[in-house]
């Protein structure tokens, strides 16, 4: 059935008035008062299209962290509820698109002899749309799809006690939700910036742990539907074998580690380094479809750094530029985040790209080439040894089989940026295995377990492929995340070499269904993979949303409330 809808601001589909007009101040504050007015007629156009209560606020609040990202731009616009209202939209048909493939996927799952839910059932799926997202997967999973509870956790990525606790939370949840079916889940208008300032680091190449729940939902589902396009980087080889040196460890002897070139900074009083990139002009930027091209001013409009008023624009991140020679002249280049914007209404989701910058012989700034693969995401790059190292996230495309830990390698080959292996120095977290073993056993004393006392002994969990270790009376999981949680190889000590940072949830084993404590752990790099170094001090019963590294290289994470925290080479302190 059709549903005829019409979107806030009175505004006809065919007849969006998105032409900007003049406006004083697009502050925090217009924002907000916009937001309070139109989030309920965006909610109730987009649950128009979906039937499904919580996901239209899902969708409407995304759409409405995109409005802020551009509120300086959008402010202007005649009707700019019109703009968060399309993209409500088109995200709502996105999903639907996606959702039909998922579900395609799980009935060639399901049993032949599955027996079809009856009424009651269908009554209970139909309720369950107004709780958690969690709660509300892990029901449909357990009950629609008839997985068990063991399937379900390893299908969600966490342990089977968070699976059963959801299971039960749920339950609980439902007689309180349907006696209020019009209840809903708005965001504070703050908490909408704040997603909306975090997305946008994000997609220019800091790092935020905001994330659409479609592809939370799908990543959950372990569906590769994005698909990699473009040129691949080199996967990681399955043994890798480091050359050897030794790393002193703060929590016990001194731990064989490999060999990794230094990282890459403006060599002593290199020009390049004292570019100021918000006002910078970069000639030969090259062609791509939807960007602007050849020789480019960039200028603050308000929006970031971008290259002119027409479109397509090519933007920059100037806060996030690491240096280092890459064509092995003796002089460094620049590489920063670039991303372009095609029309007005670009929600520059799939956009976002490196760009490799020198100085010609005459000074003037020139492009290199695009670094990387377009429309993935770009938490954190670095360059060592002359090669374009970047942490390289699946977002609308990525690389394939990407695992925390792993780094993709790109160096110039006086035409082009050519993949090169650099597994060896940043093998996976997860599968356990030669050169993959996560040795936890310097912080074992420090990490909450569901109540559970320290261990004894080495604590090194053998974790299968899905990053999860069983056995004996605990569980754990490294904690995934959705693509744009943030980082995993994170530079603490800018004159070092990344570490890696995990989530790792930790649950009393067999079936008493407890809380699992969740940790945030920095392990160095050692011969046989990673060695815990410290844990952030997170209290217990705290659950760990996101983390971000600030440019000043300190950890801003988000669990209870959102602490900084700076590295002091041993552990970190506030």
């Amino acid at each position: 059935m059709t549903v005829p809808v019409t979107p806030p601001g009175g505004a006809a589909r065919g007849d969006l008035a998105l032409a900007p007009r003049p406006r004083a101040d697009a502050s925090a504050a217009d924002f907000d008062a916009f937001y309070q007015a139109h989030y309920p007629g965006t909610v109730a156009a987009v649950y128009a299209l979906t039937g499904d209560r919580a996901e239209a606020h899902d969708l409407a609040q995304e759409a409405y962290c995109r409005a802020w990202q551009r509120w300086g731009e959008l402010s202007r616009y005649d009707n700019p509820a019109a703009w968060a209202y399309r993209v409500a939209t088109n995200l709502a048909r996105s999903r639907w698109r996606h959702l039909r493939v998922a579900a395609a996927h799980l009935v060639r799952q399901r049993p032949d002899d599955t027996a079809p839910p009856d009424p009651e059932h269908v009554a209970l799926v139909a309720a369950l749309r107004e709780l958690p997202a969690d709660q509300r997967q892990a029901i449909v999973l357990h009950h629609l799809v008839d997985l068990p509870v063991g399937d379900v956790a390893r299908e969600m990525g966490v342990p089977t006690g968070t699976v059963k606790s959801w299971l039960s939370r749920g339950r609980a949840e439902l007689a309180v939700l349907l006696a209020d079916p019009q209840a809903g889940r708005r965001a504070p208008a703050p908490e909408v910036r704040r997603r909306g300032e975090q997305q946008r680091r994000v997609r220019r190449g800091a790092l935020a742990g905001a994330v659409t729940a479609v592809v939370a939902v799908l990543a959950l589902l372990g569906l590769d539907l994005f698909g990699p396009r473009g040129h691949q980087p080199v996967p990681p080889a399955e043994s890798p074998s480091p050359s050897v040196t030794a790393t002193p460890s703060p929590s016990g002897p001194a731990v064989p580690g490999p060999s990794l070139p230094p990282l890459g900074r403006p060599v002593g009083d290199d020009p390049i380094g004292r570019v100021d990139w918000g006002s910078a002009t970069i000639g030969g930027v090259p062609a791509q479809q939807g960007c602007a091209s050849g020789r480019l001013a960039f200028r603050n409009s308000g929006e970031g750094y971008v290259s002119g008023t027409a479109y397509p624009r090519t933007g920059i991140s100037p806060d996030t530029v690491v240096y280092g020679d890459l064509t092995g002249d003796g002089r460094a280049e620049a590489v920063l985040y670039a991303y372009c914007k095609k029309d007005a209404e670009d929600s520059l989701d799939a956009e976002g790209q490196l760009l490799a910058v020198t100085r010609d012989s005459g000074g003037a700034l020139r492009a290199l080439g695009w670094v990387g693969i377009r429309g993935a995401l770009f938490p954190g790059f670095w360059i060592a040894g002359g090669v374009v190292n970047v942490e390289m996230h699946p977002w609308h495309r990525g690389p394939e089989g990407h695992r925390p830990g792993m780094a993709y390698g790109y160096r110039w080959t006086g035409s082009t940026f050519a993949a090169a292996d650099v597994s060896a120095a940043y093998p996976p977290a997860f599968p356990s295995g030669p050169g993959r073993v996560l040795d936890l056993t310097p912080v074992a004393d420090r990490v909450h377990c569901g109540g559970l006392p320290a261990p004894t002994g080495p604590v090194r969990p053998a974790f299968d492929a899905d990053g999860i270790a069983g056995g004996g009376d605990r569980t754990w999981t490294i904690v995934r995340g959705a693509p744009s949680n943030g980082p995993h190889l994170v530079l603490l000590d800018p004159a070092g070499r990344p570490y890696l940072l995990l989530q790792i949830s930790c649950a009393p084993g067999g079936t008493g269904g407890a809380a699992p404590g969740d940790n945030l752990v920095v392990f160095d790099a050692a011969a046989d993979g990673w060695r815990a170094l410290a844990t952030v001090p997170i209290a217990d019963g705290e659950g760990i949303g996101s983390w971000r590294m600030e440019p000043d290289g300190r950890l801003t994470v988000s669990a209870a409330a959102e602490v900084t925290y700076t590295w002091t080479g041993l552990a970190f302190a506030r």
